[in-house]
């Protein structure tokens, strides 16, 4: 049976090493690296297509599982065939639905028979989107259908597991209402309600998938960093809850079971002004079209803008949009700019400012962009609004893939005669990236990397003089918002402290344009005057992210800082204020477990991939820790435990598997991510693996997670290592599998690889091309499971290049790999099927041509069966 399960992680590389737990047993520990790569071939749950992680309860049984061909064996429509089809194809082929037939009952699925063979073999079905049948089930029913198609006993014992200890009622239903229904709502933006337990049955496929996958609900903001207010993210238990429902046989339970969710408390708000565009524009200029228009402030005194919001009237043409204010003095030039090319409003870019001399640019007080919910500016805030003041809007319409309609938007705006803390918005980015090719992305680059650090006095002097904040005060910021383009893969921002601490305060790994957003903290957070911000985007100009428009996929050309929607930008919002009296602006270390997940499930002596994200706080071995330097801490005693440690913000973490004794056997590291190796003989059940941060002094600094995982009986039932980390020899040319890749001059010296453990080590920095070859210690079998452990630090190069990994056994490529240069550190935990049979002491060979400059690590090849 085969599944595979992706996993992701980001962090900084330290090479491999062993560490000893609290009684001295030796462990050996893998820094892991980057984006973990985790296919893994097992017996499974009934998931959907994305891998069954999630899923509890013993795996589907096959038809090579039953043994003895007897009756109470075989496979039925009763016993497998029936509850398969409910999970997967139910949904949309029922009465009503939206498939063409049903598939509700035996005798509905034995008239179709032939159509059903057709879409199993083919893979027409389910359709993409949907969750998908493993190999397995694929193979159960096909086996099924060959067989005559039996009906057997509604009596007869499930053959697959789709019992679920959830219900809808009792535990889906609470988290779909508080994470899925704003959205999902009669007239909401999403394209169906998910009210009922009906409604949510009917897309119950394609709702499993879009969980696993990670679309849904759209939340980018990366779980672990700095906290926000209305996360739509699903936790790891409510994740674990809805696949299992999901993925089950729907029940719905008693609905005297409903416990509705406790609302967060979200402030009403109330706009009492509904501004439209004074008239309806149709976009001329294709494919981008940037217009402004001024509206008339109307209040007669002095007010403050609590809420600014945008209906956009033509969802598919509206790209995004700015509102301002220009003050009274400056109103004239806005209303004589309309209209001058006979058309309403006028052509603008930027912040929508006038080309007349001396004219400021409008103060911003809000927006819109694809995505970007109602989110509320910080409550007790406002930006004050003088009377006869005028409001611009600006409006950039995309009518790459839309043809030109008439828009008429309306702006919505909130206001209050009096608030507790005046506020200031602006957008801020690195002036030198609107230079001509101050932000270069070259054409066919998959990973362009640009960034600009901006100190707090600097953005205190120059935006916050209107709320008495000069270059010496501190500030408040509120919020965290990022602006790409399509182009756009990941950004980040950071808060770099005067003492050497980082915050991060927005972490977007997978960036979409289409799920914009801003982010109130949770806490507001002080940036003193010594402080800097780091904004860092990245992008991805490969051939195969450009867009498509009319079937056809654009080619991929250079990209700079523009206005249009094929340019690209930069840019963060600041949200500023004074700092509020009697808050406590003081922050921590904080420790979030990405990896392993929630009731991942893991099987005695495996290699558990421990991830951690760790924020205001630096790892190091212990013992550099320095008391005198102000710098490592706040200055707070620590000498002893009973001291305060409040203040400390570097050190290392302990490790404890199933204990609350800080005493017990344990686990010391310095790196954000490990592979922590079970037990051979830990018992089948739940466990807790515990994070402890810890002092260089290793006092415990009160800060901790933990994380219940899930051991399983070892499926594998042998394993047999394949490789011997001190018997690698050179590959001689004539039996190198890659000879279009090997050089005719090899710069390789002996002491650029050798064994580290268990391991092979290579420093691809004096290494530039490697061939190694050893005997198995192990045959290997067609059909076996095989094991694959490597990894690589950060990889740089002075020009942009690439990487070639790959191993074979016995002449065959069992895995092979491009690696873009530069490129962040990654590791690769890999099961595949083995298609050939190999005899023991049959040929391995691990293949590298790198031009990067680090190291990579092969760390294990065994087979399983």
């Amino acid at each position: 049976m085969e599944q595979a399960i992706i996993a992701c992680v980001d962090a900084p590389r330290v090479l491999p090493y062993p560490a000893t737990d609290g009684a001295g047993k030796a462990w050996y520990l893998a820094p892991m690296i980057n984006r973990l790569v985790f296919p893994v071939v097992a017996g499974l749950a009934l998931v959907s297509c994305g891998g069954g992680s999630g899923g509890g309860g013993p795996a589907p049984t096959t038809p090579d599982d039953l043994g003895g061909g007897s009756s109470e064996a075989s496979v039925t429509y009763h016993n497998a065939v029936g509850p398969l089809l409910d999970r997967y194809c139910v949904s949309c082929h029922r009465p009503g639905g939206q498939a063409p037939f049903p598939l509700t009952t035996y005798d509905e699925v034995y008239g179709k028979q032939s159509a059903l063979v057709y879409v199993l073999e083919t893979g027409a079905m389910p359709p993409a989107g949907y969750a998908d049948l493993g190999v397995s089930e694929r193979d159960m029913i096909l086996a099924w259908l060959e067989s005559g198609a039996p009906e057997g006993d509604p009596g007869q014992a499930p053959l697959v597991n789709v019992a679920a200890r959830y219900s809808y009622h009792a535990d889906a239903r609470a988290i779909i209402e508080e994470k899925c229904g704003g959205c999902h709502e009669p007239g909401g933006i999403a394209p169906f309600p998910l009210d009922s337990y009906d409604s949510v049955v009917g897309v119950a496929a394609a709702a499993a998938y879009a969980i696993e996958t990670g679309a849904m609900p759209p939340w980018p903001p990366t779980t672990g960093y700095t906290p926000f207010q209305h996360d739509r993210s699903l936790d790891p238990q409510q994740r674990h809850i809805l696949l299992n429902w999901l993925q089950s046989d729907l029940p719905e339970g008693d609905e005297a079971a409903y416990q509705a969710p406790v609302p967060e408390g979200t402030p009403e708000r109330s706009y009492n002004l509904q501004l439209p565009l004074p008239q309806a524009y149709t976009p001329t200029l294709r494919p981008d079209d940037h217009r402004c228009f001024a509206i008339e402030w109307p209040l007669d005194e002095f007010a403050y803008v609590t809420a600014v919001d945008v209906l956009p009237d033509r969802l598919e043409e509206v790209h995004h949009v700015i509102v301002s204010v220009a003050e009274p003095e400056d109103a004239h030039h806005y209303y004589a700019a309309g209209g001058e090319d006979g058309r309403p409003g006028w052509y603008c870019l930027g912040a929508g400012g006038v080309s007349a001399r001396g004219v400021p640019l409008p103060r911003q007080i809000g927006g819109w962009v694809p995505g970007a919910g109602r989110e509320p500016a910080p409550e007790g805030t406002g930006f004050g609004v003088r009377p006869g003041s005028v409001l611009l809007v600006q409006m950039h319409y995309n009518t790459l893939t839309a043809e030109p309609q008439p828009d008429q938007s309306t702006i919505l705006v909130a206001t209050a005669p009096e608030v507790e803390r005046p506020a200031r918005t602006f957008l801020v980015t690195n002036p030198a990236f609107l230079a001509p090719g101050g932000m270069p992305i070259p054409a066919g680059e998959p990973n362009v990397h640009h960034e600009v650090s901006l100190p707090g006095a600097l953005l205190g002097s120059i935006f916050g003089r209107e709320l008495g904040i000069t270059n010496r005060d501190p500030w408040v910021l509120h919020q965290g918002f990022i602006h790409m383009h399509n182009l756009g893969s990941s950004g980040r921002i950071t808060l770099q402290r005067g003492n050497g601490t980082e915050q991060v305060l927005l972490d977007i790994r997978d960036w979409d344009f289409n799920w914009q957003s801003t982010y109130n903290f949770v806490n507001e957070v002080l940036i003193s005057p010594g402080d800097r911000i780091r904004l860092e985007c990245n992008w991805d100009n490969s051939q195969a992210n450009q867009p498509f428009v009319n079937g056809e996929q654009l080619p991929a050309r250079d990209v700079e800082w523009g206005d249009y929607t094929q340019d690209e930008m930069c840019l963060m919002s600041v949200l500023m204020t004074q700092p509020a009296a009697d808050t406590d602006y003081s922050y921590r270390p904080s420790v979030h477990l990405e990896s392993p997940a929630y009731r991942q499930q893991f099987t005695p002596g495996d290699l558990v991939p421990l991830q951690l994200l760790l924020n205001n706080f630096s790892l190091h071995e212990p013992g550099q820790h320095d008391h005198e330097d102000p710098a490592q801490h706040g200055g707070g005693e620590h000498d002893s435990p009973g001291d305060d440690h409040d203040g400390v913000y570097e050190g290392h973490y302990r490790v404890y598997l199933d204990t609350d004794d800080d005493e017990a056997g344990h686990l010391t590291a310095w790196d954000s991510l490990y592979y922590y190796q079970l037990p051979d003989d830990i018992e089948p059940g739940l466990h807790t693996l515990r994070v402890s941060l810890r002092g260089g002094d290793h006092h415990a600094l009160g800060i901790q997670q933990t994380v219940e995982i899930e051991v399983v009986a070892d499926p594998s039932g042998e394993r047999n290592r394949l490789l011997d980390a001190s018997a690698w020899v050179v590959q001689t040319a004539a039996g190198d599998n890659w000879p279009q890749h090997r050089p005719d001059t090899l710069h390789c010296p002996a002491n650029s690889w050798y064994p580290e453990g268990e391991a092979l080590e290579v420093e691809t920095g004096y290494c530039e091309y490697l061939s190694l070859a050893q005997p198995s210690l192990s045959d290997v079998r067609a059909g076996d499971t095989l094991h694959l452990v490597l990894w690589h630090a950060d990889l740089a190069f002075e020009e942009p290049a690439s990487a070639h990994v790959a191993v074979s056994l016995a002449g065959e490529v069992i895995w092979e790999q491009e690696v873009a240069i530069p490129a962040r550190a990654e590791i690769f935990d890999l099961r595949i099927p083995a298609r050939n049979a190999a005899a023991e002491g049959s040929e391995i060979e691990f293949h590298l041509h790198n031009h990067g400059y680090n190291s990579w690590t092969l760390l294990q090849l065994d087979v399983e069966r």
